[in-house]
């Protein structure tokens, strides 16, 4: 469901801009691969050419940490702000204790490793070409797992032992011991997709999972990788990154700038504003309303507030009291304007439900100040019905009905 927060200014006044994602200065021109956002403050970023690039203050300065091999990493992980893998160069991965200040080069049985995940302080697990590797004394010596007649591009383990990887022609496989054993799972996709590639994955929980892939391809399992479910995404795009803070919540990542977020676990999903046409490779957060999105050409985005869009008050009138107003015009089709005042600052929620309950969109979830503000709903995903909207801030709460009407 697309949403679209906008201004109206009534008056001329001072006011503060809450925008989507915004550009950090990476200090690289070269393509950023993968990130590691480790806290609030720390993240990492494999790069082009050895270009990786770090940051300690939540991206508001980004410096070079130069590796020991020049060369292409696809990926990195850290269990730690200081103790962290970077992969990608042939035949070898480098590790650091210190932040980067240092690195040791480890030699391993693979090349073009793409993906490394650190699942806790000793077992770490890397994958690339056709097999992956694993480490259980936190990076310092690999063994080789299994070779696959597949390009691995990703995993994601949920436990030491519980993991799943994805690669070239729809290959989806999972292992309950490590690694020692796997079992090839499928997925059942429309006939459009020729080309069914998987690059980018993700668990939210023991059970809840979702992959990403080529031409759009958004798929879900809800019983730990056993089976998967396709999900149309609204694209063709090259999904080449997804993460989901929450069952429900969730962005991905795509060419041409494109970042897309869903807030009912891919059933719909609103194209966010990024300001960049730069093709996008990672994306990861480390709360609902904190990411990080890096791409090519040294792209590094931010976002503050979940990837909302402009939230700005109409007027410089604060309001006595807390009020949502009767959506106009209703009935409405596609989109309808939704009026709302707070008088203090605060949390603030504004969501759109069907009759049944279900949650459609989030139209607001953040912190804002006290003011009078102006929602736009796009139901253009919506079929004609009944649809509900509930404000809840501070303890009030209160739910108007609206009409689409197509």
């Amino acid at each position: 469901m697309k949403k679209l927060i906008y201004i109206i200014l009534i008056f001329s006044f001072p006011i503060s801009v809450n925008c989507q994602w915004f550009s950090q200065a990476s200090g690289t021109s070269r393509h950023l691969f993968g990130l590691d956002v480790v806290n609030e403050n720390v993240v990492y970023c494999a790069a082009q050419q050895g270009e990786n690039v770090k940051t300690t203050n939540g991206g508001i300065t980004w410096y070079s940490i130069t590796p020991p091999v020049l060369d292409n990493y696809g990926g990195c992980s850290f269990i730690n702000p200081d103790t962290g893998i970077f992969v990608g160069p042939p035949g070898q991965l480098i590790r650091t204790t210190d932040g980067g200040a240092s690195w040791t080069v480890i030699y391993h049985q693979l090349s073009g490793l793409r993906n490394v995940q650190f699942v806790n302080s000793n077992w770490v697990y890397a994958c690339g070409t056709s097999a992956i590797i694993r480490s259980t004394d936190s990076g310092l010596s690999w063994s080789m797992l299994q070779n696959f007649n597949y390009g691995i591009a990703n995993l994601y383990f949920t436990d030491s032992l519980t993991g799943t990887i994805v690669g070239s022609l729809g290959f989806i496989a999972t292992t309950s011991n490590g690694g020692t054993n796997w079992t090839q799972r499928y997925m059942m996709l429309p006939v459009q997709f020729a080309d069914s590639t998987l690059y980018s994955l993700q668990f939210v929980n023991s059970l809840t999972g979702y992959i990403s892939g080529n031409l759009g391809i958004f798929v879900k399992t809800t019983n730990g990788g056993i089976n998967w479910n396709y999900i149309p995404s609204g694209t063709i795009a090259l999904l080449q990154a997804i993460y989901f803070t929450s069952e429900n919540v969730g962005v991905y990542v795509a060419s041409a700038g494109r970042i897309y977020k869903t807030t009912n676990g891919g059933n719909n999903w609103m194209q966010q504003n990024s300001g960049t046409t730069d093709p996008l490779r990672g994306v990861e957060f480390i709360n609902e309303n904190t990411g990080w999105v890096c791409g090519f050409n040294g792209r590094i985005l931010k976002t503050t507030n979940g990837g909302s869009t402009w939230i700005q008050p109409i007027n410089s009138e604060l309001p006595n009291g807390y009020k949502l107003e009767q959506n106009f015009p209703n009935p409405f089709n596609p989109s309808t304007d939704i009026k709302f005042s707070i008088p203090k600052n605060g949390l603030v929620k504004l969501t759109v439900y069907d009759m049944l309950g279900k949650e459609i969109s989030v139209l607001v979830n953040e912190k804002m100040g006290a003011g009078n503000y102006k929602v736009s709903f796009d139901g253009s995903n919506c079929p004609s019905g009944t649809y509900f909207y509930k404000l809840v801030a501070d303890g009030f709460s209160t739910v108007k009905r609206m009409v689409i009407l197509k």
